[in-house]
């Protein structure tokens, strides 16, 4: 009998408490989608869509916050039934019952503990912050940061103790009064407490540090805060409605409706989330930027059905078109020929990649023969936020100038949303994910198997000069590569946040900039050159700078008096050419590298998207004896490179993946008005992005996490704010051919040269397996020691004896007895899942030495990783420790 009663209470509390949860996160939900009505048209502009979503939103919350607090519930009555700390408040409870003034104990601790607690781990985190933030050994920090944590615990509970008492001294005096005791003698004064004071220590951290959090989705926050405050509510109503459901089927032989009505509730809700879940338009307006929990409750329930374990679901987006075979899934490797389409959009691609004509043309007689060529980037520039593409704020006059007797190219697009991967694929003419890093520095450098612009401009008789601003352009990143001179000390003027990520710096440097680009142009005035200028200033955080106009106190103002500060020392260095004399013989090149957003599609900033208000930019490419005009063809920053080589008589080159300009400027060669400028984003490896922009359509993939697609008409909607992959119209072939150039970009360059007829001659032939698939037969390093900074080919011959599915890389360290090392890590040409048994497979990786790098022997480790898993290694022939084995040594001088 007493088993049964307590299992029907257990019951009773789970019920009560599911149905708290559910209408407390209905109502969240309710709340949310309401205040983001209007906004939701971007996805489901009519009725019926957002009453979809509506519901979808509303549903979804419900059955999560069910679940979540009937589990709470149930864990919270077992607790205070059966531990010490239930016995203590019970006991509470019934010193409460014998006089108020033995109830504030819990309500003084409250008043005592939040604030101690808050200013204890404050400064806790300030000494942290101080002491760590230079340091360099994750272990030490981690350690100090758990001793550091420990301790103002500790010091936390002492003195909550110590203040508490006095406190509780006062709130018993207080409780004797008539009409104070019932409210400090209330069970929910320490909640209440607890909560009011909690919101305000909330409201001073959000005030102090509203700089860094407006550039956070705090919606999550938000939401979760509400549904929490909403409880109580819940409860209430949960109550009425347990005894509602009582009163109509009391406990006995009619206990059976409920439970049915129960699971039958639970399904259709289940179906419903399902089913509009299902709905692209419907499931992208409540996760892509527009609701908060809404995002975070899907991907949990994709990541709960996942049958092959590839961390891809077939169900709410997740994209997986073959949830049975783990290498199926978008982002998957594809391998040509297979049968299998491996990353589930555009078939199986059959053939490799081949080289398109990157388009030379003639170079008209009227460009100068020792023509300079200047290249000017503009950081985290919009080109709807310039006069010359039709802005109405007077924030670029000089550029605007320029752009009169220049080419415009009205579409321009970069291929990436960040500096870290638009520079590159500027300086060297490839897709950002087909550039060539150097992994061995933070923010990958290049490696030096990338032909850069600079390189080809020396190649035609010029004097190269970079003149950069950033610390993202340090020599060890190698964007000097090609540079006789190469200055970024300016970088000084730009301070980094205390804190914070590259996202934010303060100061200016466009003054410098010029000033050093002045002084470089006049003493190389008498000979051919080529300079490279990156102005920093528009980037976050937005300054102001007296004695120029000022647009407002938003941040979209601010922005654009930096544009406005930076147009005007831009100018000073087109004056200065003027002065000189050069102008007619200078070419000049301007863009930005990426864009910004200002609260389109909900995001601010930029680095995580490809919407137009992230990577449209300008383009003016001014060449003297070319006629000005405007271009609406697109184009990109791959086309940069070749047009500049185009113009300097260089020859063109397999690797160029753009497409040389110089034809259409001219008018030799008639626009393309169906060309496409694809992009690619790729981010922590999970977040990845393809998109690909035309004159009138502008289609996104999202490979990942939430696989859909979007589609804008950027000729009548150039904000992108109603997406019609549903009705796509003129643009209905833009997929097929995002889908055809995804797949195709995704195949590795090299791989078909990788793969060998039959067993090559191998010099010094050892044996080392790598699990039951790979055997390495040989390594090719070079006999004569290599100099610091200096670069050498290490070439690799496997042999197949399987198939390694997977993500598997090639794990290469040299490490020196005294203790130096640098890494060599990179994935062969030729996927490990394209190998099959009987193959033999050879190709060379290019590997730079460290100018910091100690002189002496370094000896090369190899080995096989996917993560943090690696391959086991067996040999007869090398030493192999930790599952890498000792292939070879060089020696560095």
């Amino acid at each position: 009998m007493l088993a049964n009663a307590s299992g029907d209470s257990y019951r009773r509390t789970a019920g009560i408490g599911a149905l708290c949860g559910a209408f407390a996160g209905a109502l969240t939900g309710v709340v949310e989608v309401v205040f983001l009505w209007s906004s939701l048209g971007q996805f489901v502009p009519g009725a019926g869509g957002k009453i979809a979503t509506f519901l979808y939103v509303a549903i979804l919350y419900a059955l999560f916050g069910a679940m979540m607090t009937a589990i709470g519930a149930v864990c919270w009555r077992g607790f205070s039934r059966h531990t010490r700390a239930g016995a203590i408040g019970r006991a509470h409870r019934q010193g409460r019952e014998r006089g108020p003034e033995h109830a504030v104990t819990g309500l003084a601790f409250a008043i005592a503990g939040v604030p101690v607690i808050a200013i204890t781990f404050a400064a806790g985190y300030a000494f942290a912050y101080g002491t760590l933030a230079g340091r360099h050994h994750i272990g030490l920090v981690i350690a100090v940061a758990m001793i550091l944590a420990l301790a103002a615990a500790a010091a936390a509970a002492v003195l909550t103790i110590i203040i508490a008492r006095p406190i509780e001294l006062g709130l018993s005096r207080a409780a004797r009064h008539r009409r104070l005791g019932p409210i400090l003698a209330c069970g929910y004064a320490p909640a209440v407490a607890i909560l009011a004071l909690g919101c305000a220590a909330l409201a001073i951290f959000a005030a102090t540090t509203w700089s860094t959090l407006s550039l956070l989705s705090l919606r999550p926050m938000v939401a979760t805060i509400g549904f929490s405050m909403l409880l109580v509510p819940g409860t209430w109503a949960a109550r009425a409605t347990v005894a509602a459901v009582a009163r109509r089927w009391p406990p006995g032989p009619a206990f059976w409706p409920r439970r049915i009505i129960l699971a039958a509730a639970i399904l259709v809700a289940v179906a419903i989330v399902l089913v509009l879940g299902g709905m692209d338009p419907v499931r992208k307006a409540a996760t892509t930027g527009k609701t908060s929990l809404a995002e975070i409750l899907t991907a949990t329930l994709r990541r709960a059905v996942d049958v092959d374990g590839d961390g891809f679901s077939p169900i709410l987006g997740g994209g997986d078109c073959d949830d049975f075979t783990a290498e199926v899934h978008p982002g998957g490797i594809e391998v040509p020929g297979d049968g299998l389409d491996q990353n589930c959009v555009g078939g199986d691609p059959s053939t490799t990649h081949s080289a398109s004509d990157v388009g030379f043309a003639a170079i008209p007689a009227a460009i100068p023969k020792d023509l300079n060529v200047i290249l000017i980037t503009i950081d985290t520039l919009r080109a709807d936020h310039l006069g010359t593409y039709g802005y109405d704020r007077p924030t670029s006059p000089n550029l605007d100038a320029l752009g009169k007797r220049s080419t415009v190219f009205a579409n321009a697009w970069a291929h990436a949303p960040s500096t870290r991967y638009s520079i590159p694929a500027i300086l060297t003419g490839r897709y950002p994910l087909a550039v060539i890093y150097d992994y061995s520095v933070w923010w990958p450098g290049l490696s030096p198997e990338n032909t850069t612009i600079a390189e080809i401009m020396q190649g035609r008789g010029r004097v190269t000069g970079a003149i950069t601003n950033y610390r993202y352009f340090d020599r060890k990143r190698h964007m000097d590569q090609g540079f006789a001179f190469y200055d970024n000390t300016n970088q000084r003027l730009h301070r980094a946040t205390p804190g914070k990520g590259p996202e934010e710096t303060h100061g200016s440097s466009s003054r410098a900039q010029s000033d050093k680009a002045i002084a470089f142009v006049t003493a190389h005035a008498g000979a051919p050159f080529f300079l490279w200028v990156h102005y920093y200033d528009p980037h976050f955080g937005y300054e102001r700078h007296p004695g120029f106009p000022d647009f407002g106190d938003r941040d979209v103002d601010r922005y654009d008096q930096e544009i406005r500060y930076t147009d005007h020392h831009i100018g000073r260095l087109l004056s200065a050419l003027t002065h000189l004399g050069i102008a007619g013989r200078t070419a000049i090149v301007v863009t930005g590298d990426h864009g910004e957003g200002f609260g389109e599609h909900g995001i601010n900033l930029h680095g995580y998207d490809l919407y137009a208000a992230q990577t449209r930019v300008p383009l003016i490419i001014h060449v003297p004896g070319i006629a000005p005009k405007r271009i609406a063809m697109p184009a990109g920053h791959v086309d940069i490179l070749p047009t500049l080589a185009n113009l300097v008589g260089a020859r063109p080159s397999a690797e160029m993946m753009g497409h040389s300009l110089l034809g259409v400027m001219t008018g030799a060669v008639a626009p393309d008005p169906h060309r496409l400028v694809f992009q690619q984003l790729s981010y922590e490896n999970h977040h990845e992005m393809r998109a690909a922009a035309g004159k009138r359509c502008h289609i996104i993939y999202n490979v990942s996490p939430d696989t859909s697609w979007e589609l804008y008409r950027i000729d009548i909607d150039p904000a992108e704010t109603r997406d019609v992959i549903s009705d796509p119209g003129p643009c209905a072939g833009a997929r097929g051919a995002l889908e055809a150039w995804y797949d195709q970009s995704e195949l590795p360059a090299g791989a078909a040269a990788a793969l060998l007829a039959e067993r090559p001659a191998i010099a010094h032939p050892i044996h080392v397996a790598f699990g039951d698939e790979v055997v390495l037969l040989g390594v090719d390093l070079p006999t004569a020691p290599v100099s610091r900074g200096q670069s050498f080919a290490v070439t690799y011959t496997f042999a197949a004896t399987g198939t390694l599915s997977g993500n598997w890389k090639v794990f290469a360290h040299f490490e020196s007895p005294q203790g130096g090392r640098f890494l060599g890590d990179h994935a062969p040409p030729r996927p490990f899942s394209w190998w099959k048994k009987g193959q033999f497979i050879r190709y060379s990786h290019t590997q730079t030495v460290p100018k910091n790098a100690r002189p002496g022997d370094y000896s090369l480790w190899l080995g096989l990783f996917e993560k943090s898993a690696r391959r086991p290694a067996s040999s007869h022939d090398v030493v192999i420790r930790d599952d890498r084995a000792k292939v070879g040594t060089i020696t560095v001088k």
